[in-house]
């Protein structure tokens, strides 16, 4: 298969784009994405060498770090805060965005093609 450059003047750029995602998918160790970020990086001109060059220095980078249990657990107890009042009952959304939306419809005039 050719490379993929049709002399677009943002193809440096998006393939930097893509080496940079690439290094992070092997950090993640997202083994769905691999796959597929690795034929897309062939397509675009890159070899074999190339792509062991890149997994050779996201794994000097180390895994990505984990967030903490406690981090997870805050971030989670500040969605849950969103979600319910004082006496743990359904925030109900009241519409106001809706009601906002349908005064301003309202208001304006009707096109039509016919």
């Amino acid at each position: 298969m050719t490379p993929q450059t049709d002399g677009s003047i943002f193809f440096d750029e998006w393939q930097d784009c893509l080496r940079s995602h690439y290094i992070y998918v092997i950090r993640a160790d997202d083994q769905i994405t691999e796959p597929t970020l690795r034929r897309v990086l062939l397509q675009t001109g890159l070899n074999e060498d190339d792509l062991e060059a890149l997994r050779d220095e996201a794994l000097s980078l180390g895994p990505l770090p984990l967030d903490s249990e406690e981090d997870v657990a805050a971030e989670d107890a500040a969605h849950l805060d969103d979600a319910y009042d004082e006496e743990g009952e359904d925030v109900e959304d009241d519409g106001g965005d809706e009601d906002d939306y349908d005064s301003l419809v309202g208001n304006s005039p009707q096109l039509s093609l016919f």
